[in-house]
């Protein structure tokens, strides 16, 4: 792969930038509400539930916790090695980079303020006022569901005027593969399933992002950037 190729790198949140694989079920165990999800993920992993009425049901379990307590939370969750170097890497190189996360938009845009990202996708819960400070209200409004990534990505090129032929994708899970058919490149990092693997053109067998800038040709030290990773 050329760097100078690609135009328009994609991330998977949860598992491919960060370390945690599944956001619903980190900040279940976080805020103690794990066992009462599980009746919840049953019933919407059966397909009893349609997906935002199953996201639904599941954050509002986490009603009157203050936003400040999730972006905490979130920003506990560390970073797999690597991450901020190869966005930086991509980003210093002219390709836009964008977040597509069946996980919670919250948590993209708390990532994409910190790595100068300027494109995050993900499913929103809504606040309201409560005591001074913003609670969570049980509201959401799904963006992006588990397998629908594809379609999200497909919109995402159509509006940045970038085909499949100069994108890049990069992530973890099943719930990945839509996106890697939709691109040219796909890097499966840590793959959660036998099929993410053969759906991709690369994978990375551990939790790291560092074989990605090998693949891309380009070293941070021929773009005279520096990293604290």
């Amino acid at each position: 792969m050329v760097l100078e190729d690609v135009k328009l790198a994609v991330f998977d949140l949860d598992g491919t930038l960060k370390q945690a694989r599944d956001p619903y079920v980190y900040l279940h165990q976080r805020l103690g509400t794990l066992e009462a999800s599980r009746p919840i993920t049953e019933k919407g992993m059966s397909g009893q539930l349609a997906y935002e009425e199953w996201l639904r049901q599941d954050v509002s379990l986490w009603k009157g916790v203050p936003r400040r307590v999730l972006e905490d939370l979130f920003r506990q969750n560390p970073y797999l090695p690597g991450a901020r170097e190869v966005v930086r890497l991509l980003q210093d190189a002219g390709v836009t980079v964008a977040i597509i996360s069946s996980g919670l938009l919250l948590h993209a845009e708390l990532v994409a303020e910190e790595l100068n990202i300027p494109i995050a996708i993900g499913n929103e819960i809504f606040f309201e006022p409560n005591g001074g400070e913003w609670v969570v209200s049980g509201q959401v409004k799904a963006h992006c569901p588990y397998n629908g990534k594809g379609e999200v990505l497909a919109a995402l090129q159509a509006e940045l005027g970038v085909p499949p032929e100069e994108t890049l994708t990069v992530g973890d899970s099943r719930g990945d593969i839509p996106m890697f058919q939709r691109a040219r490149w796909s890097v499966a990092v840590q793959p959660s399933h036998p099929t993410v693997a053969q759906a991709a053109t690369w994978v990375i067998p551990h939790a790291t992002l560092h074989p990605l800038r090998e693949w891309l040709g380009v070293t941070i030290d021929d773009l005279g950037v520096t990293i604290d990773d």
